[in-house]
């Protein structure tokens, strides 16, 4: 039987889960928490996506998120599969960690984002492992409460909005799902859409289906070409594109990074037709140029700066 569509588009707000492989435990230590929670960072770096609520269990997680750009997909192979690298590194083990493919429900973010966050919340409480959410520590109910500081790709905002204070919000998640929610996530099989009948109609006007779920088929209307790319980071450092590909030393070459970093970022290539594109030996020449790239944003605001105006070229435009 066919594996059913992926919804994307950008701006689309998702619940994503998924269980251990035969229950077994996903998560053995703080280290492993704080593994997961380190490539949720990652994902917000490298793709802009904000993070709602996140809740870690011992053998599952579930995470509230957006994606700027409609790409879940290619998110979520980073998210599962780079954190079962790390897992399966620090437990020496080899393997699968998932039972397989995360579940995502689209969320109708206007009508149920808060009640998303409370079902989330309440996760520990409803499996017993503690009497109130705020005592559980790898969710994030406790930032909502102020009791911890929200790391920068967390965003409470949106919710906390809607209501007059922190110690409503608890009252709101202590006061229990909703039994719409209940029965929704009761279901042996969720409907992929959380929403009432305009939001479904509003989805179906927008997403163009797809004949084949494939990475690289589900998001081909929303990536630009890598042409364009290595045209308008041409543009920027006044060099010529195909001087970018061969790649010379100096400003030229920090032009190089900036395209390599770009291409594996909005085109979604893997390492190694990127490396094919540019010339370069190894694939993991090209890891280490997009890594370099980063920590550089991090620390260097004028580079950051540099590149986030590229990015805006590709945000006000059509891709």
């Amino acid at each position: 039987m066919s594996r059913p569509l992926r919804i994307e588009f950008p701006g689309a707000v998702y619940h994503v889960m998924n269980r251990g492989g035969a229950r077994q435990a996903t998560f053995r230590g703080k280290e492993d928490y704080e593994a997961f929670l380190k490539t949720l960072e990652e994902i917000h770096e490298l793709w802009g996506v904000e993070v709602f609520a996140y809740c870690l269990m011992d053998n599952h997680y579930h995470v509230c998120l957006r994606t700027p750009e409609g790409n879940l997909s290619r998110v979520m192979r980073h998210l599962d599969g780079l954190y079962t690298q790390r897992f399966n590194r620090a437990h020496k083990r080899d393997g699968s960690l998932f039972r397989g493919r995360y579940k995502a429900i689209v969320v109708d973010k206007d009508e149920y984002l808060a009640w998303v966050v409370r079902y989330i919340h309440l996760n520990p409480v409803e499996a017993g492992g503690v009497k109130a959410p705020e005592a559980y520590r790898w969710s994030s109910h406790r930032v909502y409460l102020g009791l911890e500081k929200a790391p920068r790709w967390l965003k409470i905002g949106e919710v906390m909005e809607g209501f007059a204070s922190q110690r409503e919000f608890r009252r709101f998640v202590a006061s229990g799902n909703e039994p719409e929610i209940q029965e929704f996530y009761g279901r042996g099989r969720q409907s992929p859409v959380l929403g009432r009948n305009a939001f479904l109609e509003w989805i179906k006007s927008r997403v163009r289906k797809v004949v084949r779920e494939h990475p690289r088929y589900e998001r081909v209307a929303v990536r630009p070409s890598i042409e364009r790319v290595l045209g308008v980071v041409a543009d920027r450092y006044g060099v010529g594109a195909e001087k970018l590909v061969r790649g010379r030393r100096g400003r030229e070459n920090e032009g190089r990074k900036v395209a390599m970093y770009l291409v594996k970022r909005l085109c979604d290539w893997t390492l190694q037709q990127t490396a094919e594109r540019f010339g370069v030996d190894s694939y993991g020449a090209v890891g280490w140029s997009c890594y370099t790239v980063r920590v550089r944003m991090k620390t260097d605001k004028k580079f950051r700066d540099e590149v986030e105006k590229i990015l805006e070229k590709f945000k006000q435009q059509k891709i």
